[in-house]
């Protein structure tokens, strides 16, 4: 009988989405735009106003359009030879049932497949209308836990 329940459990919860599978689909998609530099995707995935928060200042996105340009200045300061990124690790945190933080790590590959980049950065996504977008992002170093 509890093997019958199992397998009934087991069967059901891998039909159901779970919020973070969902949340770890956005990213990839996110990530294989960024790459292929196909803007016109990458803003469907964002909720606005979109904010990027800098150390120095946060630079906001009221619309596609300014999101798009946005974009277009991150992908060219890119080197030439940047050919693609990869996710290193992600933590997927749920902060209520419409909120997520996504703390990811990232390598950048040049043309060769050779690694010239690693980072991290922070997304905050919302589920808007059965679907999550991110409505905001921090690049970061290193998270210093204060005591």
């Amino acid at each position: 009988m509890f093997r019958v329940a199992l397998l009934i459990y087991l069967f059901f919860s891998f039909l159901m989405p779970s919020p973070k599978n969902d949340i770890l689909v956005v990213m990839d998609i996110y990530n294989k735009a960024f790459a292929e530099a196909d803007y016109s995707r990458i803003v469907k995935l964002f909720d606005y106003p979109a904010s990027f928060n800098l150390e120095d200042k946060t630079i906001m996105a009221s619309n596609r359009f300014k999101l798009k340009l946005i974009y277009k200045k991150i992908r060219g300061d890119l080197p030439d030879y940047y050919s693609y990124s990869k996710w290193k690790e992600m933590k997927v945190q749920l902060v209520d049932s419409n909120i997520a933080i996504v703390n990811a790590d990232f390598v950048r590959y040049k043309n060769d497949g050779a690694i010239f980049y690693s980072g991290s950065a922070q997304y905050h996504l919302r589920l808007e209308n059965g679907n999550w977008k991110i409505f905001s992002l921090i690049p970061y170093e290193k998270i210093m836990t204060l005591n």
